[in-house]
């Protein structure tokens, strides 16, 4: 009787064995389901509290939620310090190529020209002239820029569907908006700055002048009309473009460098080409050019009209070249870094 009883609870015990756990197995999947793989939650440590909070795990990268505003700042920011800092010296280039008149050791044959002859008789340093106030600003701007593009994808994608290129039209007019009420005064010092022989010597003497000489905001504020008859179709073509040019060579929506490059190589350099003329007439608005205007140039109808007859079509068009080959690049590395940060600071 004793023998029979011990056999018995030997195979009880020995079938208690063989029975897979599944209330830990079911623990364990649900712990990996919520929090991910640990190499995921180990590769944002870094990050601070208040961001990772916003981190998002197990899903591609198109799927990215597009609420998370501090990381769409974070990114948008470091985006325009890569893009002004490389392509800075190309900017101050195109707008010396846009000048209607240019004095005669201003003019110059060729991009690569200009940047000889401006570091052989003004020094190096001066393909900078100006990055200060860009600087300090335009990270904010970028910011609010790349913000407000992702905040109006997520709502008109509510309405069009994801992906739509009517969404993506309305959301870059919109940033746009934002970005040029900070820029609009910037771009102004700026070209002033650029210009060759700048009467100016610092950021603060050129911003004390046009206040103080020139009416005060409205000089800084002058060619805000054009600023927005260039930026908002310029930016509707370029978000829709890389949007569309992302969809058509990553169909399945994964992170890659090339794809964001490219897209935005494209994207801007054609979003650039299309509205060069605008560019001219506001460079005009900006550095006021005594050779050519008798009285400050008041609007873009009295800028529009006095390009036109210094030149003609073809005074359109000055520096379009310098302006794509810009903007292009700047553009790919603008979306390479914004695209990167967020990729990374979203824990994937």
């Amino acid at each position: 009787m004793a023998v029979s009883t011990i056999r018995t609870a030997m195979a009880i015990s020995t079938e208690n064995m063989s029975l897979p756990n599944t209330e830990n197995t079911q623990t364990q999947t649900t712990a990996q389901t919520t929090f991910g793989d640990s190499r995921t939650t180990d590769s944002r440590s870094w990050l601070p509290g208040w961001i990772e909070r916003f981190a998002v795990q197990d899903c591609e990268y198109e799927d990215l939620p597009t609420n998370n505003t501090y990381i769409h700042c974070l990114a948008g920011a470091a985006a325009c310090i890569a893009e002004h800092c490389v392509m800075y010296p190309v900017d101050l280039i195109k707008t010396r190529r846009m000048m209607l008149n240019a004095p005669a050791g201003a003019r110059y044959t060729g991009m690569w020209n200009a940047a000889q002859v401006i570091c052989r008789t003004e020094g190096v340093s001066s393909l900078w002239r100006g990055m200060r106030v860009v600087g300090v600003s335009a990270g904010p701007a970028h910011a609010a820029y790349f913000a407000t593009y992702e905040k109006g994808k997520e709502l008109t994608g509510r309405h069009f569907g994801r992906n739509d290129f009517r969404g993506h039209l309305i959301a870059g007019a919109v940033a746009s908006l934002v970005h040029d009420c900070i820029m609009t005064p910037v771009d102004a010092v700026k070209q002033r700055m650029q210009k060759f022989n700048s009467p100016f010597s610092s950021v603060g003497q050129c911003m004390k002048h046009m206040w103080m000489v020139e009416g005060g905001l409205r000089a800084f504020y002058r060619s805000y009309l054009t600023q927005i008859f260039m930026n908002v179709p310029q930016q509707c073509v370029h978000f829709v473009a890389y949007e569309q040019l992302k969809k058509w060579a990553n169909p399945e929506g994964t992170y890659s460098i090339r794809v964001h490059l490219f897209s935005g190589l494209i994207a801007g350099g054609a979003a650039a080409w299309i509205t060069t003329p605008f560019d001219v007439v506001k460079t005009l608005l900006n550095t006021q050019e005594t050779e050519v205007c008798k009285k400050n140039v008041t609007g873009f109808a009295n800028g529009l009209q006095t390009v036109y007859r210094s030149g003609g079509l073809a005074a359109l068009y000055r520096g379009a070249m310098p302006r794509v080959f810009f903007i292009a690049p700047a553009t790919a590395i603008c979306w390479v870094v914004y695209e990167g940060f967020k990729y990374n600071l979203t824990g994937n």
